[in-house]
């Protein structure tokens, strides 16, 4: 914004000068109103100064097939072998020690039998998978389901484990899953967080 002199010498009146000034904020206000509306001549993901949004929506590396995903972590869920991850060799060792795999080592107590599921197994769907008597209505959806039984943890201490399977670290103070794909994929809506954590304030002392 430039103010030029007035015919009285070097120095504005106020009268010119807010005036001029307002003539400069107007326009601030202006380019604002129009970034909000997305009506600025920028590219998609852009702000007012042509500054790309670091969480802009990108393209995937593949055409993703899933339309959405919504994402539980049970701290305290269901045991996978009590659920979706039928276990016929433990039915068939049930009550007899784990051998052939070294010494186990367990933070509490001693290491008791193998224990087969106190549940029944059902195969469903076309894909024959087995689900626990505990999820008979999941039963009938599993060809529209998909199951991951390869993940593994490195310690089996639950806490060091919640880090781990979050943020692939056994350590607090990484990045979760939410910052990772926000980074990688952006966000559709700008004027909201990418993520958000929602806990459960009863598991927090005061």
């Amino acid at each position: 914004m430039s103010l030029s002199t007035s015919t009285k010498g070097r120095y504005t009146s106020r009268r010119d000068f807010l005036f001029r000034a307002g003539e400069g904020i107007s326009g601030v206000a202006l380019a604002h109103m129009l970034h909000q509306e997305g009506l600025l001549a920028a590219e998609p993901g852009c702000d007012a100064s042509g500054i790309t949004s670091p969480i802009a929506p990108r393209d995937p590396h593949f055409k993703p097939r899933a339309k959405a995903v919504i994402s539980l972590f049970m701290s305290g869920g269901v045991s996978h072998v009590d659920s979706f991850d039928y276990k016929p060799m433990l039915e068939k060792y049930h009550g007899q020690p784990l051998t052939g795999k070294g010494a186990v080592e367990v933070r509490q107590g001693f290491p008791g039998p193998l224990m087969k599921s106190p549940f029944s197994f059902k195969q469903y769907g076309q894909s024959g998978k087995w689900v626990s008597e505990l999820f008979p209505h999941m039963g009938s959806m599993v060809d529209e389901m998909a199951f991951l039984h390869g993940g593994q943890g490195r310690s089996n201490d639950h806490v060091l484990a919640h880090y781990e399977w979050n943020t692939g670290s056994l350590l607090m103070g990484h990045p979760s899953v939410g910052s990772w794909v926000t980074y990688g994929l952006g966000s559709e809506n700008q004027g909201l967080p990418g993520f958000v954590v929602i806990y459960d304030h009863r598991n927090y002392e005061p």
